[in-house]
C-alpha cells in the first residue's frame, strides 16, 4: 500500500510523467485477467455454470483487488498537490428525480463502448456482475460486503457513470454531462 509513503510505485516518483487524463492507467495484465472474467461471464450466459465457476477460479481475483484497493482508488492522493485542487470523494450519482438511473447509464456506457473515458479500461456494468453473482453464488462471485470478500473484478473492472461536472457544483445527470469511468479512475481524480 503506498499511503503513507512517499511516492505510489504504480505512478511512480516523477510528476511530469503522469497522465493528466488518467489518474492512473491499469498494468498491463489487467487486459488478460478481463479476457478470463469475460469467458466465465460467456460460460455463465451459456448455462454452463460449472465452467464459468471454474474459470472464475482462474482470474487473479486477489491481484485484482489488492492493485485496486492500494493503488487504483488512492492515486488521486498523490496526484493532488501536483495538479492542483483536492480530492474529492465521489458521490454516487444523484438522479435529477424525474430520471432514471439504469437507463441513464446504459446509454453513456453503449455510447462510450463499455471503456472507461479516462484510462480507457474495458469496463462491466454493475447489473452484468450482479447477475453473475446470482446465478454462480455468492461463494464464487461476490461482489458487496467488505472488499476481502469481493471478486477483485467486482472492484477493478466494475462501470459506474461519472459526472464531468458534479452534481454538488450544478452538473445534471444526463448523458451530456455522464461519462463511463471504472471505479479506479471515479474514486480517485482529483477534482
Amino acid at each position: 500500500m503506498c499511503i503513507g509513503e512517499q511516492i505510489c510505485t504504480e505512478l511512480g516518483d516523477n510528476p511530469k510523467t503522469w497522465s493528466r487524463h488518467a489518474p492512473l492507467l491499469p498494468p498491463a495484465w489487467f487486459d488478460g485477467e478481463l479476457n478470463a472474467f469475460a469467458e466465465a461471464v460467456r460460460s455463465a450466459a451459456a448455462g454452463d455454470l460449472d465452467k464459468a465457476r471454474l474459470q472464475l477460479t482462474v482470474v487473479r481475483s486477489d491481484d485484482l483487488r489488492s492493485w485496486y484497493g492500494d493503488h487504483g482508488e488512492k492515486a488521486g492522493y498523490f496526484r493532488c498537490p501536483h495538479f492542483g485542487g483536492r480530492r474529492k470523494r465521489p458521490s454516487p450519482p444523484i438522479l435529477d428525480p424525474i430520471r432514471d438511473t439504469r437507463s441513464q447509464e446504459e446509454l453513456v456506457y453503449k455510447r462510450d463502448g463499455y471503456r472507461c473515458r479516462y484510462c480507457s479500461l474495458r469496463v462491466i456494468p454493475g447489473v452484468v456482475l450482479k447477475l453473475l453473482s446470482r446465478v454462480v453464488g455468492v461463494e464464487s462471485f461476490c461482489m458487496t460486503g467488505p472488499r476481502s470478500r469481493r471478486h477483485g473484478a467486482a472492484v477493478a473492472f466494475r462501470a459506474c457513470a461519472d459526472h464531468v461536472v458534479h452534481h454538488a457544483s450544478g452538473g445534471l445527470t444526463n448523458p451530456k454531462n455522464l461519462v463511463t469511468a471504472c471505479w479506479s479512475c471515479n474514486f480517485a481524480k482529483v477534482d
